[in-house]
């Protein structure tokens, strides 16, 4: 008799609500985050004025799985402090993408909207059942990964697949 398989149960608990970002140039950087932000599933939002902080920003989620991805002008103060990866603070963020060669297509996406390709695509030694992923720096110099988990995405189907299951 085979094992049950074992599916992960959805929840939010501990999962990434949003990530937000700083740059110097928000309407600058927009025209690279806009079209990557699109081709993972994020509706981009307009700039707009935050009252409460003072600050510029742009809120932009992916509906489907609730993360919010927000891009917020620096002070100008602070604007001219270059981004170094290895300093305290963020080190980078990783986009999943559901399928291999998704990572190929938002490789020439982002190479074609003038990012400094660090690494990759290739696999990586960082997941079990394969981590096919490339590496990049946007605007501001700001480290960032597109990445495939077979696994991953094995879970996610299964999930999909017993809960469409029991709603029949």
């Amino acid at each position: 008799m085979a094992e049950p398989v074992s599916v992960p149960k959805p929840d939010l608990h501990g999962s990434i609500n949003h990530v937000s970002i700083t740059v110097s140039d928000l309407p600058a950087a927009m025209k690279f985050f806009g079209p990557l932000l699109k081709f993972l599933g994020y509706t981009v939002g307009g700039i707009f004025d935050d009252n409460r902080t003072g600050g510029r920003l742009t809120f932009n989620i992916n509906e489907s799985n609730g993360t919010a991805f927000n891009i917020w002008q620096a002070k100008p103060e602070l604007a001219a402090h270059p981004f170094e990866v290895y300093e305290p603070g963020l080190h980078h963020v990783a986009f999943n993408v559901q399928r291999h060669e998704q990572v190929d297509a938002a490789f020439e996406l982002v190479r074609s909207l003038g990012a400094e390709i660090l690494d990759g695509p290739g696999e990586f030694p960082f997941g079990p059942g394969g981590y096919y992923a490339f590496y990049f720096l946007g605007p501001d110099r700001l480290k960032f990964e597109i990445v495939h988990m077979p696994l991953a995405e094995r879970n996610y189907r299964q999930m999909i697949d017993a809960l469409e299951r029991g709603s029949r």
